[in-house]
């Protein structure tokens, strides 16, 4: 017994019911009606039936499953809609293709839910300006409840989750608390002692959860993205997006925060509590989170609160005045944080310092790499390898960096473009290369590499052979990976040329540039 897709009647032989009463003549066609009679539709990548998930999962009934808020019998009802969504839309193609027997069934513009395509003004926008802008506000909040729907769900499966591990954790508890009742008790160690004898180890402290960021409030959702915007700007860099990521996962860390148990966070007047700004901050503190990091957090929302007390969004409905005791009490706590800063440096140079780099092995390094590069080059000819061509970005990173202690984002962000268009001296005998993208570019713009002519013909060299190595041909940056990307593993390079040449230690750029720094302070 099956039922019809077109008469919804139930029938013992489905087929010639099909050819006799519909008239279905289509082989193709009649498969695919007997299949959603059966119910063997392939579900697989069909979009979710559920209103407000837009997924397309691969198991459709794996993710049915995950939506808690369906029945058993709900469930089934929902992969039915889908299978006959599938089968419609196959039907509607089926159509499309004009076969030579016509295809008869009107399942493909019948189903709910389903929009006729064949109206040739189902989808064309309409002219009028309000309409289109009431309609493009309608998908923003549309996609934007998606994606609150997608987040409740995955966060009803986490507590579902915790909350059986939970369940069985007290089920254990239980047992062994039976347990240790049919035992006599140990004898209580002494106050202050440990089973051992020795004193009592203290505990370990509480490990600080992150309060989740509110991210089903639209308003905030909004907010955000506007300051994201803002920060990047209109010709953001690599390094500048990730800085406006970390910048915002800091602000979200304190909006969690703040917003902990609020009912209407989309008003914004959680933030109007002084005493849990002070309560977020002084949790920093009992972190490990050292005071230059601290401080980041609390610049990083000082420059949030200004961004909403100068351009406040239509829900929020915090007044002028408590926006300004808001940006106070976060700037009193960055005036109270600046001393403890301040320290912390003091202590990391002088740390520094005990550990500085002797003038005699960056002449060393300098020296012996200066020798080395030629007879790497030599090899990178004759027998191109990614071994040798790390050994060589290790040892011209080291020799570059013992003499101008650049960082070492300096030479990931140099490019071939950048060498190539080096200012050269009339005769050709000094070059400078100008590295545009670095940490302090907006302070002290581009970075220079002060190069002879042998120096550079390492330089031209290397360009002209990296068409043999794995991803040469497509890079834009000078140390290049196989996948045509900055190398980012310069670090790691360098530490092996600077062990190879038999030097103490294992210095990172920054310690090299670090002694560069002091033993020049130390001279003047």
């Amino acid at each position: 017994m099956a039922e019809c897709a077109l008469c919804f009647n139930v029938y013992s032989r489905l087929a010639p019911h099909l050819t006799a009463v519909h008239k279905v003549a289509n082989s193709d066609e009649k498969r695919l009606l007997l299949a959603l009679a059966a119910g063997r539709v392939d579900t697989r990548k069909t979009p979710c039936p559920v209103p407000g998930c837009r997924r397309t999962p691969a198991r459709l009934d794996r993710h049915l499953r995950q939506h808690a808020e369906l029945s058993t019998s709900g469930r089934k009802e929902a992969m039915g809609r889908a299978k006959r969504r599938k089968v419609a839309r196959e039907l509607q193609w089926l159509r499309s293709t004009q076969p030579a027997i016509p295809v008869v069934s009107q399942l493909a513009s019948s189903s709910e839910g389903e929009r006729d395509s064949e109206d040739p003004e189902a989808g064309r926008p309409c002219a009028d300006r309000g309409c289109r802008r009431a309609t493009e506000r309608i998908q923003a909040q549309l996609t934007d409840l998606g994606k609150q729907v997608t987040k409740m769900r995955s966060t009803l499966l986490q507590i579902t989750r915790l909350y059986r591990e939970l369940r069985k954790g007290e089920g254990g508890r239980r047992r062994r608390k039976r347990a240790r009742r049919t035992r006599s008790p140990p004898a209580p160690p002494a106050p202050g002692r440990g089973a051992a004898g020795g004193p009592t180890p203290p505990e370990p402290p509480e490990a600080l959860e992150p309060y989740p960021f509110p991210d089903h409030v639209p308003a905030l959702n909004l907010l955000l993205g506007e300051f994201e915007g803002y920060q990047l700007g209109s010709e953001p860099t690599p390094r500048l997006r990730n800085n406006v990521t970390s910048k915002l996962g800091r602000i979200k860390a304190f909006l969690g925060y703040m917003a902990r148990g609020t009912a209407e966070p989309g008003d914004f007047l959680f933030l109007n509590q002084p005493a849990r700004i002070r309560a977020w901050a002084a949790r920093l503190g009992q972190t490990r989170m050292a005071e230059p990091t601290r401080q980041h957090y609390l610049k990083n929302v000082a420059q949030f609160l200004d961004y909403l007390s100068e351009t406040p969004p239509a829900a929020c409905q915090l007044s002028s005045t408590a926006l300004v005791l808001i940006r106070r009490e976060v700037r009193a706590l960055i005036r109270g944080i600046r001393r403890r800063v301040v320290v912390h440096e003091v202590r990391t140079k002088q740390a520094k310092e005990t550990q500085l780099i002797p003038k005699a092995s960056l002449v060393r390094c300098h020296r012996t790499a200066g020798r080395k590069i030629p007879a790497l080059l030599d090899s990178l000819e004759s027998n191109p390898s990614t071994r040798q061509q790390w050994r060589f970005y290790g040892f011209l990173t080291g020799y570059l960096t013992s003499i101008s202690g650049h960082r070492c984002g300096v030479f990931q962000n140099l490019t071939i473009q950048e060498v190539e268009e080096a200012s050269r001296s009339p005769d050709e005998s000094a070059y400078v290369i100008n590295i545009t993208t670095h940490k302090t570019n907006r302070a002290f713009g581009a970075a220079q590499l002060s190069l002879n002519r042998e120096e550079y013909s390492w330089f031209r060299r290397f360009l002209a052979l990296r068409a043999g190595l794995p991803g040469g041909s497509q890079a834009t940056y000078f140390f290049f990976t196989s996948r045509a990307s900055p190398c980012r593993t310069l670090n790691k390079y360098f530490q092996s040329a600077w062990l190879s040449m038999g030097l103490p230690g294992k210095p990172t750029f920054t310690d090299v540039r670090t002694a560069i720094a002091t033993h020049r302070r130390l001279l003047s």
